[in-house]
């Protein structure tokens, strides 16, 4: 997480607006300790998802394109594994159908995109005995929507788009060439045209892929 925070500092082409880094870091408890407990109150987080642990509680950052006349702003405030577990959603805030209760009573905060004003977050649907939770993604704008990743996979494409605005639709049953996505679609088409030049040790190829599989 660290290294993706420096990728965005040292860009010529990317301005960081705030950033935040939780209480953690070295003399914390030992991961094994904090896992264990989990899975003794019912969550045995699989070990993909263990092997994610990061040292502080979460680490954020919001940032935008130097250019002004450029649109690309992207931020994320990434809970650890461990520390998601304990970051209720607040039900009420996004409940549209009562029917829906039950699902979002079971998600806890992995991903608060809240620095921009954006009113999106990413969570994780902790259930008991389940060592892989879901991962959804809600949006005022637009609901919810279940994600094709799990907290491993988050992270690793968090890295790769820096949490630009809407990447999270990238991994959902969408159609972004709609017009209610358009800014998001946008955001995402000059990623994909600034990003591999300027990032060039990732692999933009499978996110550009799944950019045209959902126009």
């Amino acid at each position: 997480m660290d290294e993706t925070v420096r990728e965005v500092r040292d860009s010529s082409l990317l301005d960081v607006l705030d950033e935040q880094r939780g209480p953690g870091g070295a003399g914390g408890p030992e991961p094994a300790e904090l896992f264990e407990s989990l899975a003794q109150d019912g969550y045995p987080l699989a070990p993909r998802l263990q092997e994610t642990h990061i040292p502080y509680r979460n680490r954020g950052l919001h940032w935008r394109a130097a250019d002004p006349a450029t649109t690309l702003v992207g931020e994320f405030d990434v809970m650890s594994v461990v520390a998601s577990s304990d970051r209720w959603l607040d039900v009420d805030d996004f409940l549209r159908e009562e029917s829906d209760r039950e699902l979002l009573e079971d998600l806890r905060i992995l991903d608060d995109i809240s620095l921009g004003g954006e009113g999106r977050i990413a969570a994780m649907r902790y259930q008991r005995g389940v060592a892989n939770p879901e991962i959804w993604f809600l949006d005022r704008y637009h609901g919810y929507v279940q994600l094709d990743l799990d907290y491993r996979d988050y992270l690793d494409n968090l890295f790769i788009t820096k949490g630009v605005t809407g990447w999270q639709y990238l991994f959902a049953d969408v159609r972004l060439g709609e017009r209610e996505f358009g800014y998001i679609l946008e955001n995402l088409r000059t990623m994909l045209r600034i990003f591999p030049g300027e990032f060039p040790a990732h692999d933009y190829a499978p996110l550009a892929a799944r950019l045209e599989a959902r126009l």
